[in-house]
């Protein structure tokens, strides 16, 4: 059976970046974004992940990301090894709401330390886990350290992260976050660590992604478990995207094949970027150098798709994104196996290579 998509407006220009202010469609809906640099059965890959929440809605206060069953995890890293890089926005409640910006280092942390084991207590009540890692960043000038409590469960998933955030509703000195921070935004990417499922059965070559939210009751510094949702993110083994030059008449042409296993590729109209530098567009890792200039047009039910566009009157380089669409609604049951709500899923975005086009070498004038 396939799993018919839509095609949503994203919450962001690209997941390396920074978030804009969606209108809230309910009290509480964030939602988990991943992309991973590869699709391939069995490879290794950096997993990029992408968490929204709008600034309406309630506060978070705790997110839990369950890895797919099938996939590998390498939690051997020593402490103070740096495994990626963060870029977050909040919204500063304490400075009247406006929005700030946190960057930083995925660091793993030494799970003994006296802090991280009284931290990971509170968020999990457990004072010990398999790995830390640590969000190491900095708000107006004052260091922001958020841990994630990472563990390989002997059944289901491959692995969770659990995260837990500070009140924005209290003050700083009786816990609460700094300056009031409430997420809007976290965009983090972690490498070394996961490895593909390397299952061929056709049974078995979709994989989901899946993110537990819970918020605060509005006001206070206390969780309201009632409202525990979830998001998820659909990733078909093997998934791909080709892009190449094509010969045309007019103009230059493309051409490529975009495959997801398990899903309905009919009228998936693509991205397109181009830019005068290298790898216009944004991917998994890098927010690209260009920009978005056109769609493909529908793609067939074989995931085959063609776009063209004017000849250029400089060096410029090409690239094709799927990004932007959704499952038409999520599976009855959680890959979790809790019995949460799941509000949307999306389907992990894709860059291909790029293709370099150049102006047509003048004519020559003819003189008599």
């Amino acid at each position: 059976m396939t799993k018919s998509i839509r095609l949503v407006l994203p919450a962001c220009a690209c997941f390396v970046g920074l978030a804009v202010a969606a209108p809230a469609l309910a009290a509480y809906k964030p939602s988990l974004t991943i992309e991973q640099t590869s699709y391939k059965l069995g490879a290794p890959t950096t997993v990029d992940t992408f968490i929204f929440s709008s600034q309406a809605n309630d506060a978070t206060a705790k997110v839990t990301i369950y890895a797919p069953a099938g996939y590998g995890a390498n939690l051997t890293q020593a402490p103070g090894t740096k495994i990626g890089t963060v870029l977050a926005a909040v919204k500063a409640n304490g400075l009247g709401g406006i929005v700030l910006t946190l960057s930083g280092d995925v660091v793993v942390a030494n799970g003994a330390d006296p802090s991280i084991v009284t931290a990971s207590q509170q968020c999990t009540n457990r004072p010990t886990n398999q790995a830390t890692w640590i969000l190491n960043t900095t708000l107006q000038g004052q260091k922001i350290q958020i841990p994630i409590f990472v563990n390989k469960p002997p059944t289901g998933p491959a692995l969770t992260e659990e995260v837990c955030l500070a009140s924005p509703y209290v003050d700083p000195s009786a816990g609460g976050a700094v300056l009031g921070a409430q997420l809007v935004s976290a965009d983090f990417s972690v490498r070394k660590v996961f490895t593909n499922a390397s299952v061929k059965s056709s049974a078995s070559r979709s994989y989901q992604w899946s993110g537990i939210f819970t918020p605060y009751i509005v006001g206070t510094a206390t969780a309201n478990p009632a409202a525990t949702n979830e998001w998820r993110t659909y990733v078909g083994l093997p998934q791909s995207l080709t892009f190449k030059r094509v010969a045309s008449k007019n103009g230059i042409s493309f051409a490529g094949l975009l495959t997801i296993p398990g899903v309905n590729l009919t009228t998936i109209r693509l991205r397109l970027y181009a830019g005068k530098k290298a790898q216009p567009a944004p991917n998994a890792i890098a927010g690209g150098s260009g920009k978005a200039v056109a769609r493909s047009r529908p793609a067939k039910a074989s995931g085959k798709y063609t776009i063209t566009r004017p000849q250029v009157k400089v060096r410029t380089f090409f690239q094709i994104r799927f990004e932007s669409y959704q499952l038409s609604s999520c599976d009855p049951s959680s890959p979790t196996g809790l019995p949460v709500p799941c509000h949307g899923e999306d389907l992990a975005a894709m860059t291909s290579t790029q293709a370099k086009a150049v102006p047509p070498p003048k004519k020559k004038n003819k003189h008599r």
